[in-house]
C-alpha cells in the first residue's frame, strides 16, 4: 500500500474514526440530515427575488455610475414639469412601440395607409387606462411644460401632415430629429431624402421621480401590455416593451422553466445514478442508493437557497442554473464513496467496511469540494453583483451537498451495507444464497439468486470500465504512434483556442437576455436592427467654472467639443447641442440688429443677464436651462453640459470603443470634463469583465496550486496541475468565443469553475501517476487511467446530465450556462483520460515518488489484502508470487497468515482446508501486501 503524506494521513484516519462512527448510529446521522435539510429549507419562504439588470451584469464601481451619481447632484430631472428624452439620466419608465407595414408595405413604413394605422395605433395608447384607479396615459405621462412627452410623436405628426406624398429629411426634418425615430432607412443618391424606411418608433415616457407616481406609471405599463397583447391590424406590424418588461421576462422564463427543467435533471441524473449502481451481483447492487444520491444534492440546494433567504441574500435568475450544477456535480461524491466501499472486503464487519471506505473515499471528496468551493470563494469577490451571489449560493451548496452525502447518504449506504452483510437481494430483500462451484452462471441466475460477492469470483471488485481502462484502452494510448497523434491533437487543439482567445468579445447585449419568442425579444431586436444608426447621444459635462463669457475659453470649449464630434463614432456639429454656440449665434444677431438692446459678449454681467434673462427665455432655447448650473445668485455657471450624437453603434465591441474613446477625450481634454450616457452602466462591463476574469483566474489558479502543494506535497504535481489549469482555461474561452459565447457574467462564472474542475480533472491523474509503483512511464499511465478513469467519466457525465436540460432551454443565459459548464467538462475529461496520460508517459518523472516516511497502524501489525482469487488443485489452494505486508519479526505473523489462508480456502468452498507448511514459510519471509495470481481455471 503506497504511503500518503502527513496531511492525507492524518485526514485519512479522522475519516477512518468517522466511518465507525456513523456506521454505529446511522439513525442520527439520518435524523440529523433531515432535520438541518428541512429546518433550512424552511426559509424558502423569505425568499426574495432580485431582477434589476443593472444590479446583475453592471460592475459595482463601473465609471458610469460615479458619473450618473454627479449628475443626478449636478443635473437632477423634474419628469412633471421639464422632462427632456435626450437629458435623461436613467432609462426612467416608459412604452414603446415599433411600427412596420405589413405585406407589400413591410419596407415602407411612410405609406399612407402604414401612417395613417399609426395614428390611429397611437391615439388608442393614450386612451389606455389602468384597471383599479382609472388612470390614462395622460395622468401618468412625463410632460415638458405641460405638455406629454412622446419620442417620436412631432414626427408622426409632420408625416401625418404630408401623405400621400411625404418628404422627409434623414437625420434631420427641419428642427426634428429624425435619425433617432425612424429606421431601416434609405436616401436617394447625393441628397438627404428617404428614399425608403422600414420602421418607426414612439416612446410614450412616464413619470417615476416620486413613489406614488412610479407606481401609478407601473400600473399603465401592465395596462399597456395587455392592450398590446390583444392588438392587431391589417395594415402594419408591431413589436412593444417597457421599461421593465425585460427584467419581467427574464423573472417570468425562471419560473416557468426552471421546474419543467429540474424535473427533467431529477429524472435524467435518477436513472443515471440507478443505472450506474447496477452490477451482475443482486447483493451488491445498489439502485436505491443511486436514488438516495440524487435525492442529497436535491437537499444541498433546498438548504442552500432556505440558508440564504434567512441571511436575506436574494435569489436572482444567475442562481437559477445553480441546482442543476450542484446536483451533478454533488452525485459525483456518491460514486466514489460507493466505488470506496465496494473495494472493501465483504467479509468484514459493516464497522469495518464502513471506516475503511471514509478512511479512502473521505480524503478525495474533501479536496474536489475543497478545490471547488476555493474557487467559488474567489468567484464571489467579484464587482459584478450577479456573479457574486452566483458564487455565494454555488460555493455554499457544494460544501452542503459534500455535507449531506457523508452524512446522509453514507447513513443510507450504512443501512444498505447491513443487507449486504445479510447477503440479501436489493430488490426483494430476500436471503440469496452463495452459489457452489458446480452452479450455473448465467446472467439470469447471476442477477436474481446468487452472491457472488462471497464466492470468490475473480475480478469481482473491479468495474468493467476499469478493466476496459486497464487491458485496452491504457495499452492503446501507451502505442507509439497513438501518443503521436495525440500530440498532433493537442498542439492543434492549443492553436484553435488561442485563435478563438483573440477573437474574445466581451459582455452581453440586453437583446439577448430575454427569452426567444418574447414580445421583449422581438422588440429588442428590430430595435438593435434599425435604430443603430443614430441612437446613442452622448452628454459631454464640464465640471470646472468657467469665463464662458471670455472668447479664449470660448475658443477652447468649441475646441473640445470639435475633438468629439470628430471621431469615427459620431456625427458633426450639425447633429450636437451646444447651448454656448446657439448663445453665440443668437449674441451676433442681436450685435447687427440696431433695434435690439446692445450686448457685449465678451463682458461677463452683460452675457451672464443676456443669457439667463433672455436667450433662455425663448421657447426654441429653454432646454438649455437644464444645462447649465447656476451659483446661487445667479452670476455664475459653475457646471454645463453639451450633447454629441453617435452613429453606426450596432454591436458590443462598437460599444466598448465608444465609450473608451469618449472617455478618453474626456480625460485628456484641457478643460475638466466627464462623458455619460445612460446606457455606459452598462456598457463599463465590457470593459470590466475581462479584468476581472483575469483577476480571479490568477487568484483561484494561485490558491489551487497551494491546495496542491499543501495535499501533494511534491513539486511534479503542481507543475504538470499548472499546465493542465492554464490548457483548459485556454480551451474554455476559445471555444467558448467560437461557439458564438461572449465573456459576460454567464460565461464569468464558468470560467471561475474551470480552476476547480482543472483540479478534479488533472491533479488526481498526476498524483495517480507519480505514486505509481509500476516501473516504466508507460505502465504508470495504464495503472492511472485504470484507477481512475472510472470516476472521472462517471463525473463528467453526471455532471453533463445536470446540465443537459439548459441546452433546450429558451433563455440565452440558460444555453450559455449549458455551452461553458460543457466545455469545462469535455475539455478537463479529455485532459484527464487522453492529453495528460500520454504526456506523463512521453515526460513524467522516470520514478515513482517515495513517500514512505512512515507505515500506517495496518501496516506495522501486519495487513493483508489480495487483488486476485487462487487456482485450485486438487482440492489444494496453490497461491503464486504471495507477499504480505507486516513486519518479520512479528510473533503472531504465522498464526495471521494461517487463519487468513484457512479463511482464503473456506472462502473458496475447498474440502481441504489446511495450510501447507510451504504456504507459511512464504508468507512469514513476505514484506509487502498479499496478492495472488491465477493459475488455472477456477
Amino acid at each position: 500500500m503506497m504511503e500518503h503524506s502527513f496531511i492525507e494521513r492524518w485526514m485519512s484516519n479522522g475519516f477512518k474514526e468517522f466511518g465507525r462512527l456513523i456506521a454505529k448510529q446511522p439513525h442520527a446521522f439520518l435524523f440529523v440530515s433531515l432535520l438541518v435539510a428541512g429546518g433550512l429549507g424552511a426559509g424558502l419562504y423569505f425568499i426574495d427575488n432580485e431582477n434589476s439588470i443593472e444590479k446583475l451584469y453592471t460592475p459595482d464601481s463601473g465609471a458610469g455610475k460615479v458619473e450618473r451619481d454627479y449628475i443626478q447632484e449636478h443635473f437632477p430631472i423634474n419628469d412633471s414639469e421639464h422632462f427632456l428624452p435626450s437629458r435623461l439620466i436613467t432609462s426612467g419608465r416608459y412604452a414603446a412601440i415599433i411600427v412596420r407595414g405589413c405585406g407589400d408595405l413591410a419596407n415602407n413604413v411612410l405609406h399612407e395607409s402604414v401612417v395613417n394605422a399609426a395614428v390611429s395605433l397611437h391615439k388608442n395608447i393614450t386612451q389606455i387606462e389602468t384597471e383599479h384607479h382609472g388612470l390614462n396615459f395622460t395622468s401618468v405621462c412625463a410632460r415638458w411644460e405641460s405638455e406629454c412627452v412622446v419620442t417620436g410623436l412631432d414626427f408622426l405628426d409632420y408625416i401625418a401632415s404630408q401623405v400621400p406624398n411625404v418628404t422627409v429629411g434623414y437625420p434631420l426634418q427641419g428642427t426634428i430629429f429624425s435619425g433617432a425615430v425612424l429606421g431601416g432607412v434609405s436616401v436617394d443618391d447625393g441628397t438627404d431624402t428617404i428614399r425608403k424606411a422600414t420602421a418607426f418608433k414612439l416612446i410614450y415616457h412616464l413619470r417615476s421621480s416620486h413613489e406614488e407616481d412610479d407606481e401609478s406609471s407601473e400600473a399603465w405599463e401592465r395596462a399597456f401590455l395587455g392592450f398590446m397583447a390583444t392588438f392587431s391590424s391589417d395594415s402594419i406590424d408591431v413589436s412593444w416593451s417597457t421599461s421593465r418588461s425585460l427584467e419581467t421576462e427574464i423573472s417570468d422564463l425562471t419560473i416557468s422553466s426552471v421546474p419543467t427543467l429540474a424535473a427533467y435533471t431529477g429524472s435524467i441524473l435518477m436513472a443515471f445514478a440507478i443505472l450506474s449502481c447496477l452490477m451482475i451481483d443482486p447483493v451488491r447492487s445498489k439502485p436505491f442508493l443511486g436514488m438516495v444520491g440524487v435525492l442529497g444534492a436535491g437537499m444541498a440546494v433546498l438548504a442552500t437557497i432556505g440558508l440564504m433567504s434567512y441571511c436575506g441574500v436574494k435569489f436572482n435568475t444567475l442562481v437559477a442554473a445553480m441546482p442543476f450544477l450542484v446536483i451533478g456535480v454533488g452525485v459525483d461524491n456518491m460514486f466514489i464513496l460507493l466505488a470506496a466501499w465496494r473495494k472493501t472486503n465483504p467479509w468484514d464487519s459493516v464497522q469495518d467496511r464502513s471506516a475503511n471506505t471514509y478512511a479512502e473515499a473521505g480524503v478525495s471528496i474533501t479536496i474536489t469540494t475543497l478545490t471547488n468551493a476555493l474557487a467559488f470563494a474567489v468567484g464571489a469577490i467579484t464587482s459584478f453583483p450577479g456573479v457574486r451571489v452566483f458564487c455565494m449560493y454555488s460555493g455554499i451548496a457544494i460544501v452542503f451537498a459534500y455535507l449531506f452525502q457523508l452524512n446522509f447518504f453514507g447513513a443510507c449506504m450504512i443501512y444498505d451495507g447491513y443487507r449486504e452483510k445479510q447477503n440479501r437481494h436489493f430488490l426483494t430483500c430476500m436471503t440469496v444464497p452463495i452459489p457452489s462451484k458446480d452452479d450455473q452462471s448465467g446472467c439470469c441466475q447471476q442477477s436474481c439468486c446468487r452472491g457472488d460477492a462471497k464466492a470468490g469470483v475473480k475480478d469481482h471488485n473491479d468495474h468493467l470500465i476499469m478493466l476496459f481502462f486497464k487491458k485496452y484502452y491504457g495499452p492503446f494510448m501507451t502505442n507509439v504512434w497513438v501518443k503521436v497523434v495525440v500530440m498532433i491533437m493537442f498542439v492543434g487543439y492549443l492553436g484553435v483556442a488561442i485563435w478563438g482567445c483573440v477573437q474574445l468579445r466581451e459582455g452581453v447585449q440586453l437583446s439577448k437576455l430575454a427569452g426567444d419568442a418574447s414580445y421583449v425579444a422581438r422588440f429588442l431586436e428590430q430595435d438593435d436592427s434599425y435604430f443603430s444608426e443614430y441612437d446613442v447621444r452622448v452628454a459631454v459635462i464640464v465640471k470646472e467654472e468657467l469665463d464662458y463669457w471670455d472668447p479664449d475659453v470660448q475658443d477652447r470649449v468649441d475646441n473640445m467639443l470639435a475633438g468629439f464630434e470628430d471621431t469615427a463614432f459620431t456625427c458633426g456639429k450639425n447633429e450636437s447641442e451646444s447651448w454656448l454656440r446657439d448663445f453665440l449665434a443668437y449674441a451676433d444677431l442681436i450685435c447687427l440688429n440696431p433695434y435690439l438692446p446692445a450686448l457685449n459678449p465678451a463682458n461677463k454681467t452683460s452675457f451672464i443677464e443676456c443669457l439667463r434673462d433672455r436667450f433662455l427665455s425663448i421657447p426654441e432655447f429653454k432646454r438649455y436651462a437644464h444645462d447649465m448650473l447656476f451659483n446661487e445668485n445667479g452670476t455664475e455657471i459653475i457646471a454645463s453640459r453639451f450633447f454629441v450624437q453617435t452613429k453606426e453603434i450596432d454591436g458590443t465591441l462598437k460599444e466598448k470603443n465608444m465609450m473608451i474613446k469618449m472617455r478618453d477625450l474626456a480625460s485628456q481634454s484641457s478643460i475638466e470634463a466627464i462623458v455619460y450616457h445612460p446606457s455606459f452602466v452598462y456598457y463599463d462591463q465590457y470593459i470590466a469583465i475581462l479584468p476581472n476574469t483575469l483577476q480571479n483566474l490568477g487568484i483561484a489558479t494561485a490558491a489551487m496550486l497551494v491546495v496542491s502543494l499543501f495535499l501533494m506535497p511534491h513539486p511534479v504535481n503542481a507543475v504538470w496541475v499548472t499546465l493542465a489549469i492554464a490548457s483548459i482555461c485556454t480551451g474554455v474561452l476559445g471555444f467558448m468565443t467560437l461557439w458564438s459565447v461572449n465573456l459576460d457574467s454567464v460565461s464569468m462564472i464558468n470560467i471561475i469553475m474551470c480552476i476547480g474542475f482543472s483540479v478534479d480533472f488533472s491533479a488526481h491523474i498526476v498524483y495517480s501517476f507519480v505514486t505509481a509503483e509500476e516501473s516504466g512511464r508507460d505502465a504508470r499511465a495504464v495503472h492511472a487511467l485504470y484507477s481512475l478513469g472510472v470516476p472521472i467519466l462517471q463525473g463528467s457525465l453526471s455532471t453533463i446530465l445536470g446540465i443537459a436540460a439548459l441546452s433546450t432551454a429558451p433563455s440565452y443565459g440558460f444555453r450559455t450556462f449549458f455551452k461553458t459548464v460543457f466545455l469545462v467538462i469535455v475539455f478537463g475529461l479529455v485532459h484527464g483520460i487522453v492529453f495528460l496520460p500520454v504526456m506523463l508517459s512521453c515526460l513524467g518523472p522516470q520514478g515513482a515518488v517515495n513517500l514512505k516516511e512512515n507505515r500506517s497502524d495496518e501496516a506495522q501489525a501486519g495487513h493483508f489484502s489480495t487483488s486476485n482469487r487462487n487456482a485450485e488443485d486438487g482440492g489444494n489452494v496453490v497461491l503464486q508470487d504471495v507477499k504480505v505486508e507486516g513486519r518479520k519479526d512479528n510473533p503472531l505473523m504465522t498464526l495471521s497468515m494461517k487463519v487468513w489462508l484457512d479463511h482464503l480456502n473456506e472462502e473458496n468452498g475447498l474440502k481441504d482446508k489446511g495450510t501447507t507448511e510451504s504456504q507459511l514459510n512464504l508468507a512469514a519471509n513476505a514484506e509487502m501486501s498479499v496478492s495472488t495470481e491465477e493459475d488455472s481455471k477456477l
